[in-house]
């Protein structure tokens, strides 16, 4: 883009704030005065008041002809996005965002805010005297990510032994937030205080400063800002600050647009080019010892010249390789929890497998010792039975496999995997049902729901599965298993809609969306219903075309019944995996479900979001009975209850609503009810109920972790920082 300074009109739409609150407003509109000066121009500037006038303030200077527009903040991203399609010939520059490639006229000013951060952390961790240091963040977008593990692992680099309590005031704004928690981590025994959280971190270092801790300011130089060139209480204490140079980000765009340099992407600012670094020490210049000068002056070389890296990704991911060093930041005992508590509730299943078997009270009757072997045999016969029947038989398999090598025979081989294929089988409504319950944690909605939304899924599916006829399979099966998605969807978004504008509890509206979804199933599916079987006296719908089944993975050998279901299952997960942690959306909804607040402060479309996480949810519910239709009944009947709807929720919380903790959870269901069934049989005669029983105790134990932690003498967590002492300034 190439514009005569005649014509180059260029404006600045601040993020909430001034242009002089000292933070990157105030750097930006440095830069863009700076730049005005140089070439002539005279610059608009808007100040935005609330992140909701965000695109109309950008309206605001593009209808009055402003070419080129400055706008500071991630979150500004969509909005300019927008505009962006809509009118090409206005370049935007944007702090702090990297555009996507389509986006010819967007320009990101990209900082490697991880390199000034590890500085910061590195100079902490040479001053620290009680080994424990403080990061206070905002809200959690990609610079103060940046910013947090550039920190943490600088710290490392220079002293391992430190310890790192963490915060986030959920704003760049609430300074009375900020001034909690910096006091708050002078209490918990920080001696030295990093804030990267806007005017909230300003807040933040000023008070810790007032308490007697080293404070690192960020972005600008806060000598000059917060603490107004040392006229502010705690000045003394500000040791450095980790900055951005926004001013001359903002003064290099503009200078490339003038000089028709600018054609979008992302400019990068880091040590090399001088766009990141630390401010003077100003007060504490006499504090700080020459060898800790020396070594950050040694840390900012190599960090220059490559041979040291921060090992941050560029989302404020934590890249670090070393398997030492996943050891060591591995939280073990949390790991261990749900393992505990499904060992737990199996020893107290055997506890009810055994004082329930009328053989063992027999055999006490002959003695502690009798009694004692009769119920260990019990319980041994019991968890065999529960094994075999889930997995299968190891001698049977190795078996098969001998008979399969040696004649290509491969009956015995089926036979003896059937229990392990039906556990997966089993397994995969469960992962789809799983799912649904997760997303909806994840933006903190209870689906409580999800086996209406299973019934409705399957009505839809196996409408479109018996209606329509003369369809290809590729066409008619995904048409098939669309239905359900969207009928599970539509169902969820009814509660997710009540809740987004009328406040009504999804628990409440899901519960009750359950028995009006039974009862509608009941009506379609009566004798003589809409979608009842012509002359059959049972209420049941009509047979699917052949054209709409789930695909059999063993298609020869019909006593096998998994199918491609499972296949799509897995693939859900990395799915909804991708969906939640690598897109803007799923960002979005873990937001609003971490703290509404500060999504709607951010922004963010608070109910919006709602209806979509509660439609992808019941989507994801309505998959599950869409498998059970096309794949394994292939017609529906009015008693369709299958309880994976309630089970679900157990299954969101033993995989701590991630995907693949969902997975795990969902097979271990899966080979639970599957490995039940053969603890009926002899010589177990085990009642299927003790697995709803089992089931239920893992749900308590990993509910109420204290309970195990009680009962395996595990610590919890501690919520404050153990000061661990070093030894203090100059600490290498």
């Amino acid at each position: 883009m190439q514009l005569s300074l005649d014509e180059l009109r260029v404006g600045l739409v601040t993020d909430v704030g001034r242009v002089d609150d000292g933070t990157f407003n105030q750097y930006a509109y440095e830069g863009l005065m700076r730049a005005a000066e140089q070439h002539g121009l005279e610059p608009d500037v808007v100040e935005t008041k609330s992140p909701a006038e965000y695109e109309a303030n950008l309206r605001q200077l593009i209808e009055r002809g402003d070419d080129l527009i400055v706008t500071i903040g991630s979150t500004t991203g969509p909005a300019v996005e927008r505009l962006a399609t809509r009118y090409p010939q206005v370049h935007f520059i944007i702090v702090d965002y990297e555009p996507s490639p389509d986006s010819k006229n967007v320009t990101g000013l990209v900082f490697s805010e991880d390199q000034a951060g590890f500085m910061a952390g590195a100079l902490a961790g040479l001053i620290t005297e009680r080994g424990t240091v403080g990061f206070v963040g905002g809200m959690d977008v990609a610079p103060v990510r940046k910013f947090q593990r550039g920190f943490e692992h600088g710290l490392a680099y220079t002293n391992r032994r430190a310890s790192v309590v963490q915060s986030f005031t959920d704003s760049f704004t609430d300074e009375e937030a900020g001034q909690r928690v910096g006091e708050e981590m002078v209490e918990q025994g920080a001696d030295v205080v990093f804030a990267a959280a806007g005017l909230s971190g300003s807040a933040a270092i000023r008070s810790a400063a007032q308490k007697g801790a080293w404070v690192i300011g960020v972005d600008q130089d806060q000598w000059r800002t917060t603490f107004q060139n040392g006229q502010v209480a705690g000045a003394e204490r500000l040791v450095t600050s980790a900055i951005k140079q926004v001013d001359r980000a903002v003064y290099t765009a503009i200078t490339r647009a003038v000089e028709g340099k600018l054609h979008g992407g992302a400019l990068h600012f880091d040590l090399s080019n001088d766009g990141v670094g630390l401010a003077p020490y100003h007060a504490a210049d006499v504090a700080v010892p020459s060898e800790v000068r020396g070594k950050i002056v040694e840390i900012e070389d190599g960090l220059r010249t490559g041979q040291i890296h921060t090992q941050v990704g560029p989302q404020g991911e934590d890249l670090r390789k070393g398997l030492m060093v996943r050891l060591t930041t591995w939280n073990w005992q949390t790991a261990a929890m749900p393992f505990l508590a499904i060992f737990t509730a199996l020893v107290i299943g055997g506890v009810f497998i055994a004082a329930f078997d009328p053989l063992v009270w027999e055999a006490f009757g002959s003695g502690v010792s009798v009694g004692l072997a009769a119920a260990w045999k019990s319980v041994a016969q019991a968890y065999v039975a529960l094994f075999e029947g889930a997995f299968g038989n190891p001698a049977r398999i190795a078996e098969g496999f001998g008979i399969y090598f040696q004649t290509g025979e491969t009956t015995q081989l089926f036979k003896s995997i059937r229990p392990l294929t039906e556990s997966l089988r089993i397994s995969t409504p469960y992962i789809f049902a799983g799912l649904a319950v997760a997303l909806g944690f994840r933006c903190g909605l209870f689906n409580i729901g999800a086996e209406g939304q299973y019934f409705v899924g399957g009505l839809a599916s196996v409408y479109v599965g018996y209606s329509i006829k003369g369809l290809p399979w590729f066409v008619h099966l995904p048409l098939a298993l669309a239905a359900g998605a969207a009928g599970g969807a539509f169902w969820a978004a009814i509660a997710g809609y009540l809740k987004a504008k009328t406040g009504a509890h999804e628990v409440i509206n899901t519960i009750m969306l359950n028995y009006i979804a039974y009862r509608l199933a009941d009506y379609l599916l009566q004798v003589g219903g809409p979608m009842a079987r012509p002359g059959d006296f049972r209420p049941v719908s009509p047979e699917i075309e052949p054209t709409a089944y789930l695909p059999q993975i063993f298609p020869d050998n019909p006593s096998i019944r998994i199918n491609a279901g499972l296949l799509l299952a897995v693939a859900m997960v990395g799915i909804v995996y991708w969906l939640l942690f690598k897109t803007t959306i799923g960002f979005e909804i873990r937001t609003v479900g971490a703290n509404p607040r500060a999504a709607r402060t951010a922004g963010m479309n608070v109910a919006r979001n709602l209806v979509l996480a509660m439609a992808l949810s019941g989507g994801l519910a309505g998959l599950a009975g869409a498998h059970d239709i096309l794949g394994v009944l292939h017609f529906m009947p009015n008693a369709f209850f299958s309880g994976y709807g309630f089970d679900s929720i157990a299954l969101a919380l033993l995989g701590k609503s991630h995907p693949v903790g969902v997975l795990l959870a969902s097979l271990l269901f899966g080979f639970l009810r599957a490995g039940a069934h053969r603890m009926q049989a002899p010589p177990a005669f085990v009642p299927i109920d003790i697995i709803s029983v089992v089931q239920a105790l893992i749900i308590i134990f990993i509910a109420a972790p204290e309970v195990v932690r009680l009962i395996y003498r595990i610590r919890a967590p501690k919520e404050k920082a153990e000061a661990i002492f070093t030894r203090g300034w100059g600490h290498v």
